[in-house]
């Protein structure tokens, strides 16, 4: 048996960064940008009107008061979409739209609840601020300034800001498919039905397609497999190359237990097979003949879901050529001790108090067959092997249940730019 950074290097070792694809923009949504992208453009790209009222020269009512006020006569109106290279007439205004180009001489807009307006007469009561409501081309994105990076999630706002820029495709990297199995002959997928006697519903499929498809990754159910040897062996030979091949169940040290067994006569490398964690132990990581990467998860739900967030994810951003990932640090908000000298991976609350620090509270209802305190929390507290008890306020670290770019992780971005390395 290995320790979980043993095991994660061994995964590392047996991964190298991928090629790339350029996708459509939505199809490039939550995947990793594989390049950076620089803006061929300013924008705004030309002088526009910040609301709805009318443009002026500043000059031209520099003297209004609400005493005094300056009467313009109005010549015309630009909207939105509107190209005017100039406009010579001197005291005039021109009524505008949000958005719309503003030619020359024009050097502020005057919103129109600002103004009275009778006939052809525009009035104004005050005068005009330096370029008041005018937006200047490169205020938001400048020619050549980078717009995503190598290595970021990228997001509905990235999307939007790409798309500004006129950019519809994205460099990505070109993961392999995951395909996932279940084993046992206890669990159904029909829920069509009343439960036999003796059966559980599958709940593991579910919750890793919805975490794959959540983080953008190209996942297929392929079913159950019964506990056969045989039938296991033949459906994972009938993978394609290349693939990565997730299964739960069938790994630990039962009677019906196969699965080390058959990938020895499929002929894989098994790189490790149990790991100095709870929950989780059993977890098994190969490699087979044609270049496929196998994770054998165990099958209760919280131990393959620690083994999909903390081992084949760690394969995934390898594949995309992104770091170790780092935990964040918080404060504990309870007690916990450990008995054993393993790492252990608990289900945790957090959040952020109203002084604004971060706190893991560690719920109960740790065991790894216990689902329903899963979905009241939202990360997890690692207690290495060395450190037998956490105690309120003492910093612990932690995971999000995703790795990057979800809500949850915005919602604590600043406590992440300061996170633990």
């Amino acid at each position: 048996m290995i320790s979980y950074p043993e095991a994660l290097q061994v995964i590392l070792r047996n991964t190298a960064p991928l090629q790339s694809e350029k996708l459509p923009l939505l199809a490039a949504l939550a995947k990793i940008a594989a390049a950076d992208i620089t803006s061929a453009m300013d924008v705004p790209s030309f002088r526009n009107s910040a609301m709805d009222g009318f443009a002026i020269r500043r000059t031209n009512i520099a003297s209004a008061t609400v005493t005094h006020p300056v009467s313009l006569q109005i010549t015309g109106t630009i909207a939105a979409g509107d190209i005017v290279a100039s406009h010579g007439k001197d005291l005039c205004a021109v009524q505008i739209t949000t958005g719309a180009f503003i030619p020359e001489p024009f050097d502020a807009v005057i919103p129109i609840e600002a103004v009275a307006v009778a006939g052809n007469q525009a009035t104004f009561t005050r005068p005009a601020r330096e370029y008041e409501n005018i937006r200047f081309p490169g205020e938001d994105v400048r020619h050549g300034q980078t717009v995503l990076r190598r290595g970021e999630v990228i997001t509905a706002e990235h999307i939007m800001l790409l798309a500004s820029l006129g950019i519809g495709r994205i460099d990505t990297w070109k993961l392999p498919d995951l395909y996932l199995f279940a084993t046992g002959q206890e669990i159904i997928d029909n829920t069509d039905t009343s439960l036999p006697e003796g059966k559980i519903y599958n709940s593991n499929a579910p919750y890793l397609m919805a975490r794959c498809r959540e983080e953008g990754f190209t996942a297929h159910y392929s079913g159950i497999i019964a506990d056969d040897a045989a039938q296991f062996e033949e459906r994972i030979s009938l993978v394609k190359a290349g693939s990565i091949i997730v299964t739960t169940g069938a790994v630990s040290k039962g009677v019906r237990d196969f699965i080390p067994e058959s990938l020895k006569r499929l002929g894989a490398t098994t790189h490790f097979h149990r790991v100095n964690i709870r929950p989780g132990k059993p977890v098994l990581f190969a490699t087979l003949p044609n270049g496929s990467w196998f994770f054998g998860l165990p099958g209760n739900p919280i131990s393959a879901a620690i083994g999909f967030r903390f081992f084949v994810k760690p394969l995934l951003r390898g594949l995309q050529g992104l770091p170790v990932e780092q935990p964040i640090m918080a404060r504990a908000g309870n007690s916990f001790t450990k008995n054993g000298n393993f790492r252990q991976f608990l289900k945790t609350a957090l959040k952020v108090e109203p002084k604004g620090e971060l706190i893991a509270t560690i719920v109960s209802g740790q065991e790894s067959f216990k689902i329903k305190p899963l979905t009241e929390t939202n990360a997890w507290v690692i207690l290495d092997e060395d450190c037998q008890q956490c105690v309120p306020g003492s910093l612990v670290p932690v995971f999000f249940f995703g790795a990057r770019g979800s809500a949850l992780s915005r919602q604590f971005e600043g406590v992440l730019s300061t996170g633990h390395n």
